[in-house]
């Protein structure tokens, strides 16, 4: 309706007025002078009052004077522009003083001489969208520098998004076209029908045109009905998910980037390339997103406890104790106290209270290393703490809430031990919601070197040495070899290697040499086989075996394994000391010292 054009009664009609109370929408008709005129339903809703408290009265009786004379020059801005139909925000009181955010809607209705006779104004109540719209940028400003930028641009859509207001028309029973607020009429420019089929009650999605843009809109149909139940009009409404679906689509790259960002954090704290390690890191992200909890197994030294500690570090709880506790290396009797904790004098040496590591991880993660080493006692305790979310420490009389999320590990087959009985298996679903397997080194041969650079340039920098690199017989030497003990033997060789080089450039001679002989003994005793040899087992004994017992154990492998390889190379001394990968010297003082002759 465009009421430029037109008169409008004081007395406004009365099925437009119950039309807009049929919509959560407010009505004021208002003369020149700041009169209350006529209101609707909605308005007299949120006043919190009668119909009496507003119709008749001077609008300025519910401002106070700082506050009207704002509101009067937000509508003389307009009005100085020559505008007659305008929008902007601004905070409305109740009848108790409570202030709430609408949106102002107003258009001057003019008498037969074209002057200006009363004011329109269409009031929406805006709270829910603030209140939004500040929960979202409370959340955005948590975000890091680097997605600045992006976080830029998602404000910018949320403000479009909750500035902007439902399209509202309004048609009688035969279609004509009653009213339209502005968001209407920009949609629908000069069309006078309706957009929709108003027989169709359900939802559907318009894409539509509009000045040049393409937009999409969730259009429906709500038919208004008389007391009688005859249809008295229908309301188009069309809700604009337009800048909706651009948020969704910048959300999806803000959690691909930070997903990216956890990745990129994982995989600097856990080298790994090959296809097995990154399905690895990928189960990780997944892990971290939930608070399950989770079994990791592998053998000894794949990194299982690096593992949980990824977890740990990108789950919600990363601001929260990580404890770590190996279940094998400390003796029954006191593994509950130190799990559960005690109260003074609970056992002889009890001379003061513990909370115990449950409650030391309140909040947090607790790791459970080598859990299949738990004796069944225990692990029924453990099951009763996990079920009921709570722990009575040794000898005491009262239960603790505990709020911790468990990640377990074993490098043991749980379940066989399950089968032999030694393992619950309630206790395995429990605390296995999702696995998690790290495979050996030797399944994943990719790793190997750049696992190395790693620990050489973490040595060197320890030590305040020069940067040192692996000659190609070396890099082959850390491909062949088992490495049963896996990275953590990687790492100790490597670290015993950089200490042990001279150069820039580590050689197979500076790795530890039963190391050496592991990876090489195979073929090079094919090669020294036939030889003409001179040396015999019976030459390896000697009368000094006192003077073995106060060798350490590193000197006892180191002697144990030249006398092996002498014996396989059949006393050739040369290829003895080729195959360590000594001189013939060094081999020859080292023959001397530990007695070999």
């Amino acid at each position: 309706m465009d009421t430029h054009d037109r008169s409008i009664p004081l007395a406004l009609n009365k099925d437009i007025l119950e039309l807009l109370d049929t919509l959560n929408i407010g009505f004021l008709h208002m003369d020149m002078n700041f009169g209350i005129l006529e209101v609707n339903e909605k308005v007299i809703e949120w006043y919190g009052g009668t119909r009496e408290d507003l119709v008749g009265h001077d609008s300025r009786e519910f401002f106070s004077p700082e506050d009207f004379a704002h509101l009067m020059d937000l509508d003389k801005g307009f009005v100085n522009q020559s505008a007659y139909q305008y929008q902007y925000e601004f905070y409305l009181p109740n009848k108790f003083g409570e202030r709430f955010p609408f949106l102002l809607s107003q258009s001057v209705n003019k008498d037969a001489m074209g002057n200006p006779a009363s004011t329109n104004v269409l009031l929406t109540n805006i709270s829910e969208q603030k209140r939004m719209q500040e929960e979202l940028l409370m959340t955005n400003s948590a975000l890091t520098a680097s997605q600045e930028a992006l976080e830029n641009e998602k404000k910018m859509i949320e403000a479009i998004l909750f500035g902007i207001g439902d399209c509202v028309t309004i048609f009688d029973h035969e279609g004509k076209l009653l009213l339209s607020n502005p968001m209407g009429k920009e949609i629908r420019g000069n069309r006078t029908t309706p957009l929709l089929d108003l027989d169709t009650l359900s939802e559907k999605i318009l894409n539509l045109e509009i000045a040049g843009e393409h937009r999409q809109f969730v259009g429906r149909i709500e038919v208004i009905h008389d007391n009688q139940g005859l249809v008295k009009a229908y309301v188009e409404i069309f809700k604009e998910t337009t800048d909706q679906i651009k948020l969704e689509e910048r959300e999806n790259e803000l959690l691909i980037m930070r997903r990216q960002i956890q990745r990129e954090k994982i995989e600097s704290e856990m080298i790994g390339v090959s296809p097995a390690m990154q399905k690895v890191f990928d189960l990780i992200l997944r892990c971290a997103e939930v608070d399950s909890s989770i079994l990791i197994l592998g053998e000894t030294g794949v990194g299982k406890e690096l593992a949980a500690r990824a977890i740990h570090s990108q789950s919600r709880r990363k601001g929260n104790p990580f404890v770590a506790v190996n279940c094998g290396s400390i003796p029954e009797p006191l593994l509950e106290s130190e799990l559960f904790g005690h109260e003074k004098g609970a056992f002889t040496g009890a001379v003061a209270s513990r909370t115990g590591l449950f409650r030391d991880a309140d909040g947090g993660t607790l790791f459970l290393d080598e859990v299949g080493d738990l004796n069944i006692s225990l692990q029924v305790k453990i099951l009763r703490a996990l079920q009921e979310k709570e722990i009575r420490p040794v000898g005491g009389s009262r239960t603790y809430p505990i709020n911790v999320r468990i990640i377990s590990a074993t490098n043991r087959n749980l379940n066989e031990l399950i089968t032999k009985g030694l393992f619950r298996e309630d206790l395995y679903y429990r605390i296995a919601v999702i696995p998690l397997t790290i495979p050996p080194l030797r399944e994943r041969q990719e790793d190997i070197l750049y696992l190395a650079e790693h620990f050489i340039k973490k040595h060197c920098k320890r030590n305040n040495m020069a940067r040192k690199r692996l000659d190609p017989e070396t890099r082959q030497l850390l491909l062949s070899h088992p490495w049963p003990g896996n990275i953590r033997e990687l790492e100790n060789s490597i670290e015993y290697a950089v200490a042990m080089c001279r150069s820039s450039l580590i050689k197979q001679s500076d790795f530890p040499i039963q190391m050496v002989a592991s990876s090489e003994m195979p073929r090079y005793y094919k090669e020294t086989q036939g030889t003409n040899a001179k040396f015999s087992p019976t030459s390896m004994q000697h009368e000094h075996a006192s003077s073995l017992l106060s060798l350490r154990t590193w000197e006892y492998e180191e002697r144990q394994l030249i006398a092996d390889t002498l014996e396989k190379c059949r006393g050739n001394r040369k290829a003895a000391a080729d195959f360590l990968g000594m001189s013939r010297s060094t081999l020859w003082r080292k023959i001397r010292m530990y007695h070999l002759i």
